[in-house]
């Protein structure tokens, strides 16, 4: 079976592929967004972990945080969806991993290999960006995508939060649809 990728379509998500900017760009965001703002907090005052631990009765705080708006979708099954990957302490291992390296400067990016970098840049794309995110603004971001893929559209989605594919389902369906027909 062939895994090559054939397009790239970035949702609400960085983007970046050892661009020289990419840490600087994470560092400016950091401090505008309030998810990261409350990591940040969290880890300096030992509420990090507890909170993160938990996240089965946690999640709906925490997306709220990150930027989540389509209040309309949320009911005991959404809540169960969300909540149950996450029902102990070591299902939860990767979110706080995650939140951790962020908060202690551990995360490391490799910088892809010139062949790497010609096979991505080859590829068709397109970033979808909900403009209410409050998680990772488009402002700091869609430069790192447009650094890789400059004739790529980006579709700009206005109320539409961090979890698009929640805020926006029948758009972004729509969206990735029309790609995939035009690739």
């Amino acid at each position: 079976m062939d895994r090559t990728c054939s397009g790239i379509i970035s949702a609400n998500g960085p983007t970046s592929f050892g661009q020289p900017d990419a840490i600087d760009r994470a560092v400016a965001n950091a401090t505008v967004s309030p998810w990261f703002q409350w990591i940040l907090k969290a880890e300096a005052d030992g509420t990090l972990e507890p909170v993160l631990n938990n996240l089965s009765y946690n999640i709906l705080s925490t997306l709220k945080l990150n930027g989540f708006e389509n209040n309309t979708i949320i009911d005991g099954t959404w809540l169960e969806a969300y909540g149950t990957p996450f029902a102990t302490a070591a299902e939860c291992l990767g979110a706080l991993g995650w939140a951790k390296g962020f908060a202690t400067g551990a995360h490391q990016f490799e910088i892809p290999d010139l062949a790497a970098e010609r096979i991505i840049r080859s590829k068709p794309a397109l970033a979808i960006w909900g403009e209410a995110d409050r998680t990772l603004r488009a402002e700091h971001f869609l430069p790192l995508f447009s650094a890789l893929f400059p004739s790529a559209p980006i579709k700009h989605l206005p109320g539409v939060g961090h979890y698009c594919f929640e805020d926006a389902p029948e758009t972004i369906s729509g969206l990735i649809a029309d790609f995939l027909q035009r690739t």
